[in-house]
Formats: structure tokens, C-alpha cells, sequence
């Protein structure tokens, strides 16, 4: 378990590096806004859209390449061109390149979770599994975290200053500095990657068949599993997504918080609380696998779905910075026992020779609809219903009130049809 342990721990910290470079724009909204003269819309669609469209996109053909080559070169090759692109981001003279380099960042991490999924599936025993994903999810929180206490703090010290200087670039504003700052450690998690030893594929690997007809063939035959766990997991992400991508606006434009004061916050939540409460699920989902219960994994993501209803729909209404923070601290703790749970669940209805491609699948379902439509529904709601006030408590509790309840509903129905699939899957 030593390799499989040590590619786990690497694997966590390509994708804390992920979500770091992913989510460090939502700090940055203002200053982007007024360098750029863009609107909340636009800037939503370069969180989403231009990270989403291609991340979803080219995991499919990458998931099912990964099941057939080596998961170690696709993955190093993917951390090295989306930590370029992300350099990218802090040199690009206006919104259609920005655009364009965060559509670059999504076709590098599409690399990253098919092909870890798949190897984990293979490194790791099925009752291991959700506890191993669990960690690897840690990226989420933890990435998210630093992402907001890093470039919170960097962006209340440049901006002290007005400017940074940079070799060969000169005096850049704040923003960009940033953007050239967290695309550095890329080259170092690539390098750390080629030192581990990628797993045999699992025994049921050659008895059965792969790519992208036979995947969607195994999906149609369980489609009552699949379709619980990919509605239920595509509605948690358009609330999630909502979260990461507009709570920091939300504290510095009703509040008048700085950049530094609401990534503290809500930093330390999402590093802390987030993270454990990742922990939790994984754990959770292990010992009811252990006792017996097939449908552990979608099991939980409906628990988890039913307890975020009431903060999720609270907490953005909160009338001031503290009671906002003391419901978002709950929400995000039980919230992030979701995502793991999901991916083991897909993992383990799927043959190995499938798990790859079905990832891939699953993100690109879960990322064309969740980050494309978290991030911009929530001006879009703003502007629809709430009359374009820039007020963003009254769209983040609807999203999150219809999102919740849904979610729960669809895994609901479900648990029965996924533990059939699981069982199948375990007889083969």
C-alpha cells in the first residue's frame, strides 16, 4: 500500500494546485472588473463557461485514452499545460484572451480525475475506496482554501502598492501578479508525479469490454443508478459552484470587506470545515460499506443533500458578515461530504475497464452543467427576479434552496437501482 498511498498523496496535492489556480479569479472580481470594464455576467462566464466548456469537453476522449495508455504521462502533461495557461491568465491584454487561456486551464485538469479515479479504483480495495477518494477530494477544500487565505493576502498587499514588478514584464497590476504567482509550483507536482508507480488495471479489466459505446451501454443498462448519482451530484455542483464563485463578492460588495478580510473568513472554513467535513463522508460511506450496505456512497450524498438545505438557503441572507460566515460555516462542513461519496459511487457501479471513460463522463455532466451554470446563474437570477441590484443574498439562497431539495429527492429514488448495479458489478 505504500505506492498506492504515496500516488495518493501526490495525486491530492496536483489537485490542491488545481483548484488553487481554478478558483483564485473569484478573489479577483473587482479589480478584473475595472481593469477589463467587464460585467458580473462576464466575469461569471470565465469562472464558468471558459474554464467548464473544454474541462468537460476533452475529459471525455481523455477518460477513455486513460483507459487504455498510461495514466501517469496523461496526467504530468496536463499539470504542466494548465499551470502555462494559468500563467497565461496574468498576461493576456483583454477579456477574449482571458477568455481563451481559462479554457486552456479546464483542458489541462480534464487530465487530472479520470485517469486518478481510474487508478485509485485499481490501487486502492472497494472498502478503501470512498475513504481514498475522500482524501483526493481533500484538493477541493484544501485548494479552495488557500486559494482564498493566499490570494486574499496577496491581493491586499499589491494592491497597497498599487503595483508589482515582474522580470521582463515590468510594473503589472495586482491581479495579474497573482495569476503569474500560483502557476509556479505546477512544474514541481509534475516532477513529484513521475516518481510514482502506476497499479495494474483491476481483474475485471480483461473481461470486459471499454471505451466510450460500451461505457454508455453499461450507463443505459443502470440508467436508474447513474441517474441518481449524476442529477443528484450535477445539482449539488450548480449550488457549489455558486458558492465559491460569488460568497467573497457577496461579503466585499454588501459588506465592504476587503479582498483580505472576506478570504479570511471564508478561507479558514472552507480549509478547515471543508476538509473535515470531506473526511466525514468518505468515513462515514466506509462504515456503512462495511455493514453491509451496497448503496452507501449514494446513500450519503442524500443525507448530505437534506442537511444543507436550511443553511444553504439561510445563510446568504444573513444582515451581517459574522452570521453569514456562522451558517456557511455548517453548510460547507456537511456539503463537502458529497463529491467523493459521488465518485466512488460511479466508481464502483462501473467495470474497471470503463471507470476512466465514466469519470470523465461524470465531470463533464457535472462540469458543463455545474460550473457553467453555479457561476452564472446567479447574476443571471439577480437580473431576472431581483431587478440587476448587485444584490447577491436573495439568488444565492433560491439557488441553493432549489438545488438542496432536488438533490435529495433524485438520490432518494434511487438507492434501490444503485445497489443493484453495485452488486452486478461485484459478481463480474
Amino acid at each position: 500500500m505504500r505506492a498506492a498511498n504515496f500516488a495518493l498523496a501526490v495525486f491530492l496535492a496536483a489537485y490542491i494546485l488545481s483548484f488553487v489556480d481554478r478558483q483564485i479569479l473569484s478573489l479577483m472580481v473587482e479589480p478584473i472588473k475595472q481593469d477589463l470594464g467587464l460585467s458580473d455576467l462576464q466575469i461569471g462566464l470565465l469562472q464558468g463557461l471558459a474554464f467548464a466548456l473544454l474541462y468537460a469537453l476533452v475529459g471525455v476522449p481523455i477518460g477513455m485514452l486513460a483507459d487504455r495508455i498510461s495514466r501517469r504521462t496523461i496526467i504530468g502533461v496536463g499539470i504542466i499545460f494548465w499551470s502555462l495557461c494559468t500563467a497565461l491568465c496574468g498576461v493576456v491584454p483583454g477579456y477574449a484572451y482571458l477568455f481563451l487561456a481559462r479554457m486552456g486551464v479546464g483542458v489541462g485538469e480534464a487530465t487530472l480525475s479520470p485517469a486518478a479515479h481510474s487508478w485509485m479504483s485499481d490501487a486502492f480495495p472497494p472498502e478503501r475506496l470512498a475513504r481514498a477518494m475522500a482524501i483526493y477530494t481533500l484538493g477541493i477544500t484544501v485548494g479552495g482554501g488557500l486559494a482564498l487565505l493566499v490570494g486574499g493576502t496577496v491581493v491586499d498587499m499589491i494592491a497597497a502598492q498599487g503595483a508589482v514588478s515582474v522580470p521582463l514584464m515590468g510594473e503589472v497590476s495586482a491581479w495579474r501578479a497573482v495569476f503569474l504567482a500560483v502557476a509556479a509550483p505546477g512544474v514541481l507536482v509534475a516532477a513529484l508525479l513521475f516518481l510514482t508507480r502506476e497499479p495494474p488495471r483491476g481483474p475485471v479489466a480483461a473481461a470486459t469490454a471499454s471505451g466510450l459505446g460500451a461505457t454508455l451501454r453499461h450507463l443505459a443498462r443502470y440508467r436508474g443508478a447513474f441517474g441518481g448519482i449524476y442529477a443528484n451530484s450535477t445539482l449539488l455542483a450548480i449550488m457549489g459552484y455558486g458558492l465559491t464563485a460569488w460568497y467573497p463578492t457577496l461579503l466585499i460588495r454588501r459588506f465592504g470587506l476587503s479582498a483580505g478580510e472576506a478570504a479570511l473568513g471564508l478561507g479558514l472554513i472552507y480549509l478547515f470545515a471543508g476538509s473535515a467535513g470531506t473526511l466525514t463522508g468518505g468515513l462515514i460511506a466506509q462504515r456503512l460499506a462495511q455493514r453491509g450496505y451496497a448503496d452507501a456512497n449514494l446513500r450519503v450524498t442524500m443525507g448530505v443533500s437534506l442537511l444543507c438545505i436550511v443553511p444553504a438557503s439561510l445563510a446568504a441572507l444573513m444582515p451581517t458578515p459574522a452570521l453569514v460566515l456562522l451558517l456557511f460555516l455548517p453548510l460547507t462542513f456537511v456539503f463537502n461530504g458529497y463529491f467523493a461519496c459521488s465518485t466512488a459511487a460511479i466508481q464502483l457501479a462501473t467495470p474497471s475497464r470503463m471507470r476512466a471513460t465514466n469519470a470523465a463522463l461524470f465531470l463533464m455532466v457535472n462540469s458543463l452543467i455545474g460550473l457553467s451554470v453555479g457561476t452564472a446563474i446567479v447574476p443571471l437570477i439577480d437580473s431576472a427576479l431581483f431587478g440587476g441590484t448587485g444584490n447577491l443574498g436573495p439568488p444565492l439562497a433560491l439557488v441553493g434552496l432549489v438545488c438542496t431539495s432536488l438533490a435529495a429527492l433524485v438520490a432518494w429514488r434511487s438507492l434501490t437501482s444503485y445497489g443493484r448495479a453495485v452488486e452486478a458489478i461485484r459478481s463480474l
